[in-house]
This record gives C-alpha cells, structure tokens and sequence, in this order.
C-alpha cells in the first residue's frame, strides 16, 4: 500500500471521527435542531465544505455513528467458531457487542434517545436497521454456506437477533443505562434461541 495513500485515509478518519464527536456533543448539550453545521465545524476548526465531505446532512452523522457499530457487530459474528451453531453465533456476538454498548454507555444512551426523540432520524433509523440485517444475514448464509436468495434461515436469524438486542437496548436506554445490557440482550436471545437452530424452514 501506498505510504501516502494510507497516510491520507487516516487523516480522513481522524477528521471524519473529530466531527461526528464534536456533533454528537453539541447534539446532546444543546439539542439536535438548535445545533447547526456552523456550530459542528467552528468546534473542530475546519469549513462547512469539509462537514459536506463526510455527511450530507446533520442527521447522516447521527446514522453513520450507528452504522460503524454494525460494521463492528458483523465483524464480531465473523470472528466466532466456524463449528458453532448460527443462532448461537448471532447470540454470541450480539452478547460481545452489548459489552461494546456498555463500554459506550454515555454516548450509546444520548445518541439513542437522541434518535427516538427526532423524527427525521427516527425515519432514517429504519434503513440502518436494514443495513445491520442485510450484513447479518449475508454472514450467517457465508457461515452456513448456503444462498441468502433461496434459504430464508440466514435472514430469520438475523431478523430475529436483531429484533432481540433492539428490544433490550431500548429499555436499557429508557432506563438511562444503569443497569447491565449484556444479560438483558442474553435473556431475549435465549428465549428463542433452542428453536431456530433446530428447526428447518422451507424455502418459498
């Protein structure tokens, strides 16, 4: 690899990551509307152009910061035993990444209720839920070896893990993350886990 080229996209993600603390920050403190763009790039010393680099728009910071974590969270599942039954990964790797939120509980908690709270995020949310699922279920079919397109398992797993951890997320964020995430997200996700790795679901 080229030394300046790796040299170059360091810098790109130190400033992209610069200004998605400086927003979420100002999101938290002051309010999502009454933040702006001026007040984003005046705290990192750099021009509305470079903001426009990175994100389209204020929200985009909100989605990205959320869409860097299911980056970690696939890569989590990607880690685990090849041998290991898929549910079971998924419930691993989801128990992993609750340790990850707990780690981030501050800013896990404000940029949640940040996001239920705002109408234009809350809308956007629904696509990061998808992207989370598509890289869910395009690594459990690669683990199970099978076609996503014809096997509906790896997309049910990964629906239904999904759908676990944001259940417990969303109460521990309501209680202001005092408690653990990790045995809430672990609870919901054994309750089916005995089921979907044993069961066989035909294809359409």
């Amino acid at each position: 690899m080229n030394p300046d080229a790796g040299l170059r996209e360091r810098k790109k993600a130190k400033t992209r990551a610069e200004l998605t603390e400086a927003a979420l920050r100002q999101f938290t403190e002051r309010g999502f509307d009454e933040t702006t763009v001026e007040d984003i790039v005046g705290a990192c010393d750099v021009s509305p152009r470079t903001f426009f680099r990175y994100f389209d728009s204020k929200e985009d910071v909100v989605i990205g910061f959320f869409d860097d974590l299911g980056a970690e969270l696939v890569e989590l599942l990607a880690g685990r035993p090849p041998d290991e039954a898929p549910f079971a990964a998924a419930r691993a790797a989801f128990e992993s990444f609750a340790d990850i939120y707990q780690e981030r509980r501050n800013r896990v908690c404000a940029v949640s209720q940040l996001a239920y709270e705002t109408p234009p995020i809350r809308a956007r949310l629904l696509d990061k839920h998808a992207r989370w699922e598509n890289g869910l279920a395009r690594e459990l079919a690669r683990r199970m070896q099978t076609d996503p397109e014809t096997d509906p398992r790896p997309r049910l797993i990964a629906a239904v893990s999904l759908a676990a951890f944001s259940t417990a997320v969303r109460g521990w964020v309501a209680d202001g993350g005092r408690g653990e995430l990790s045995p809430l997200v672990s609870a919901n996700l054994r309750a089916v886990e005995n089921g979907l790795d044993r069961t066989s679901v035909p294809s359409a």
